[in-house]
C-alpha cells in the first residue's frame, strides 16, 4: 500500500497547489471593523455639477449681482440685423457652503460651485477671454468675471434709413433658472464702479444717446413663466452725413439734369432726346453702383421712397421731352415752349416735395 501512494507524489502536489489559488484572495480581504461601511472595489464618480445645491434661505431666490461693461462696438450690420461688440461681465453671489480659513480667495473651477448659468440670448457666435473659474472669498462670496467679443443679433427698425435710431441690446439671463430661483440685481462694487459703457465707441456711422441697465426677464413664449434676466440697451442714432453726400446730393444733381432740355429750343431734337435719355441713363448707373449701401429688407425705408419718386422723376422728364419733340407740329412751336417754361418751375418744386416726403414726413 505504501508504494502504491508513493507512486505518484505530483498529484498531491497539483491539488495542494489548486487549494491555494482558492483560498488566497479570501485571505487577503483586510478585516471590517465593526459599524464601518463596507469597503467598494469600484472607482469614486466624479462630483456632478448637476447635483450642486442652489445656496438659498428659505427657498427664496438666490440673490445674483451683475455687472455689464461694454469695452466696445465695432459695427452695425444693417443688412444682417446684427452688432458686434466687446463686452465685460462680473456677477457675484454668496455660497456659505463655500467658506474656508483664507486668509485670501480661493480659485476654483467653475464646474466644482454652483453657478446661475449666464448666457447672452442674443449672441450668435463669439469668443471669451478668461477660463471658467470662480473666485471665493473666505466669507462664501463667489465672484466670476468673463471677457467676451460677439456678434449680437438685433432686430433693427430701419424705416426712417438714413436718418434712423436704433437700440442695441445685450441680454444676460440665467439659463434654465426662473426668477423664482434666481434674481438678477445690479452690482456696485468698491469704488462705486457699476455697469456702464465705455465714452467712445470705435462706430463710424453711430452715436451713442443714452444707455441704461435692468433686471428683465426673458420670456420664449407669449404665457410661459420666464426666465431671469438683466439687460443692457445702448441707444444709437445714425450720423447721416455719409449717405447725405454720396446717396442724396448726387441723385438730386442726376434729376436736375434731366431738366437740361427744358431750356433748349424745341427745334433742337437730337440734344433734347440726347440730354434726357443720357440722364436716365446716368440714374439706372448710380442705382446699380450703390445698391450695396442700401439694407436688404422687405419693407420701403425713407431713402427707398427718395430713389423710388426720384426715379419717377427722372422717367416723367425723359417722357415730356420725347411727347414735346413728337407733338410740335401739332401744338405749335410758341405753346410748346410755353409749356416748357411752366415745366421749369413744376419739376424743382416736384423734387423739394419729394424731400419732404421722403425725409420729414
Amino acid at each position: 500500500m505504501s508504494r502504491t501512494r508513493n507512486r505518484h507524489p505530483g498529484v498531491l502536489y497539483i491539488a495542494f497547489l489548486m487549494l491555494a489559488a482558492v483560498c488566497c484572495p479570501i485571505l487577503s480581504v483586510p478585516a471590517q471593523t465593526p459599524g464601518t461601511a463596507p469597503i467598494s472595489e469600484e472607482p469614486t464618480p466624479a462630483a456632478d455639477h448637476t447635483t450642486i445645491e442652489r445656496p438659498t434661505t428659505w427657498g427664496e431666490p438666490t440673490e445674483v449681482q451683475l455687472r455689464t461693461y461694454v469695452i466696445d462696438v465695432d459695427a452695425i450690420d444693417s443688412a444682417n440685423q446684427r452688432f458686434s461688440a466687446s463686452v465685460f461681465l462680473v456677477a457675484r453671489w454668496t455660497d456659505h457652503s463655500l467658506k474656508h480659513s483664507g486668509p485670501g480667495p480661493k480659485i476654483m473651477p467653475a464646474t466644482s460651485v454652483w453657478t446661475p448659468r449666464l448666457a447672452i440670448v442674443n449672441q450668435q457666435q463669439g469668443w471669451s477671454a478668461f477660463p471658467p473659474y470662480a473666485e471665493v472669498e473666505p466669507d462664501g462670496t463667489v465672484t466670476m468675471r468673463q471677457k467676451v467679443w460677439a456678434w449680437f443679433s438685433q432686430p433693427l427698425d430701419l424705416r426712417d434709413f438714413p436718418f434712423d435710431r436704433q437700440t442695441l441690446q445685450i441680454h444676460v439671463v440665467a439659463a434654465g433658472l426662473l426668477r423664482t430661483e434666481v434674481a438678477l440685481v445690479a452690482l456696485v462694487e468698491a469704488h462705486g464702479r457699476q455697469s456702464a459703457i465705455s465714452e467712445t465707441f470705435s462706430l463710424p456711422d453711430f452715436e451713442v444717446l443714452d444707455w441704461k441697465v435692468e433686471p428683465r426677464e426673458f420670456l420664449a413664449f407669449k404665457g410661459e413663466a420666464g426666465t431671469a434676466g438683466f439687460i443692457m440697451e445702448i441707444f444709437t442714432q445714425r450720423t447721416p452725413q455719409y449717405y447725405v453726400f454720396k446717396l442724396i446730393v448726387p441723385l438730386c444733381l442726376i434729376v436736375a439734369m434731366s431738366w437740361a432740355p427744358l431750356w433748349i429750343p424745341s427745334s433742337e431734337t437730337g440734344a433734347r432726346i440726347g440730354i434726357a435719355a443720357t440722364a436716365f441713363l446716368t440714374l439706372v448707373a448710380y442705382l446699380f453702383a450703390t445698391a450695396n449701401l442700401l439694407p436688404r429688407v422687405p419693407y420701403f425705408t425713407r431713402m427707398d421712397r427718395f430713389i423710388l419718386l426720384s426715379t419717377l422723376l427722372v422717367f416723367c422728364s425723359l417722357a415730356q421731352t420725347i411727347a414735346v419733340i413728337s407733338l410740335r407740329q401739332y401744338l405749335g412751336a410758341a405753346r410748346c415752349q410755353s409749356f416748357q417754361k411752366v415745366s421749369r418751375i413744376v419739376y424743382p418744386v416736384l423734387l423739394t416735395l419729394i424731400i419732404y416726403v421722403s425725409f420729414v414726413i
